[in-house]
């Protein structure tokens, strides 16, 4: 089952989140900031010392355990995706039981993830939630625009 989240952020919270990729993608200083083929990496869960990293990691497990009270946050990032970037189909380590996606900005073509064959096209806002060691997933090419998520994964 895919569970889906309309407005699990607001507009304002979409743009901090796309504004702190910015400030805190440096990976030639930060070993939590990394390229991913041409997507660009915030380990966020690395910066717990942060108000709304511990905001985010709440709202995570609250959600999360609304599914499945065992289950709990193992790590999220904030992901840049430049036009020409996909991902193909996959499942999760079986260890990850559970993984979401909340899209940051639905301002570009392209790019809607496709989980067990159904497509689902980015909504600012939006987050959805799934079995993604048990559901195969992909990420469509990005045609046109930048494409900004926060991925999240748990275990139990």
């Amino acid at each position: 089952m895919i569970h889906s989240y309309e407005n699990f952020f607001t507009p304002e919270e979409c743009q901090h989140y796309i504004k702190g990729h910015s400030k805190l993608f440096k990976p030639d200083s930060d070993d939590r900031t990394f390229y991913f083929r041409k997507t660009e990496v915030v380990d966020l869960y690395q910066y717990f010392a942060s108000y709304s990293t511990q905001k985010l990691n709440g709202l995570f497990n609250f959600t999360v355990k609304k599914i499945d009270e065992k289950a709990f946050v193992n790590y999220f990032q904030i992901v840049k995706w430049p036009a020409g970037e996909s991902q193909a189909p996959h499942r999760d380590f079986d260890y990850q039981c559970y993984s979401s996606i909340i899209y940051l900005n639905d301002n570009f073509k392209g790019g809607e993830t496709v989980i067990d064959g159904t497509v689902l096209k980015p909504k600012q806002g939006l987050m959805i939630l799934f079995d993604g060691d048990k559901k195969t997933h992909s990420v469509n090419k990005i045609k046109k625009g930048t494409r900004y998520t926060i991925p999240c994964w748990y275990t139990k």
